[in-house]
C-alpha cells in the first residue's frame, strides 16, 4: 500500500476513533447536567473542563485559550466559582489569580470512569505486549507532533 493511501487510512480511522469519542463524552455530559439549582449547563461543564485540562490558568489565559473577551470569561468564571466548580488562588506576587477545578467537578468529570480507560482495558485483553508497545509508540508519537504544533501556534501568537 502506498504511503498517501495509508496516510488517507489512518485520517479516516482517527476520525472514527475521535467521533466516538466525542459521541461518549457527550453522552456522559448530558447525563450528569441536569435543570436543578447549581447544576452545570453544557457551556459550563465545558468551561470548567478546559480550566482543568489548561492547569490552572489566569483568567486571562482562559480568555486567551477560548479567544473571548475578559468580561466573557470573568463572567463565566464568576458563575463557575457561585455554583462551587472553580476556585480562583492568588498568585505569590499577588499581582493575579490561579483558576482551578473544585472536587464538585472532578466528581462530575469521572477521569478514572473514561471512555479511554474502558477502551484501553479492553485493548489489554486483545492486544500482545508487542503490540500494545507498538500502539504507545504510535500514541507517543502522534503526542509529539501535537506538542510541535502547540509550540508552532504558541510562537505564532506571540
Amino acid at each position: 500500500m502506498e504511503k498517501e493511501e495509508l496516510g488517507s487510512n489512518i485520517e479516516r480511522d482517527f476520525e472514527v476513533i475521535y467521533n466516538e469519542f466525542r459521541l461518549k463524552l457527550y453522552k456522559h455530559i448530558f447525563g450528569i447536567i441536569g435543570e436543578k439549582t447549581g447544576s452545570l449547563s453544557a457551556t459550563e461543564y465545558f468551561a470548567a473542563e478546559v480550566v482543568y485540562l489548561l492547569g490552572s490558568p489566569t483568567v486571562t489565559e482562559f480568555a486567551e485559550y477560548l479567544n473571548i473577551s475578559s468580561p466573557n470569561a470573568a463572567y463565566k468564571v464568576r458563575s463557575l466559582i457561585d455554583k462551587g466548580y472553580l476556585v480562583k488562588t492568588r498568585t505569590e506576587d499577588k499581582r493575579s489569580y490561579r483558576l482551578s477545578v473544585t472536587e464538585k467537578f472532578t466528581r462530575y468529570y469521572h477521569k478514572e470512569d473514561s471512555y479511554g480507560a474502558y477502551i484501553t482495558k479492553l485493548l489489554e485483553k486483545r492486544l500482545t505486549a508487542e503490540e500494545l508497545a507498538y500502539v504507545e509508540k504510535i500514541f507517543r508519537r502522534y503526542i509529539e507532533q501535537i506538542n510541535m504544533e502547540k509550540e508552532k501556534e504558541g510562537k505564532d501568537n506571540a
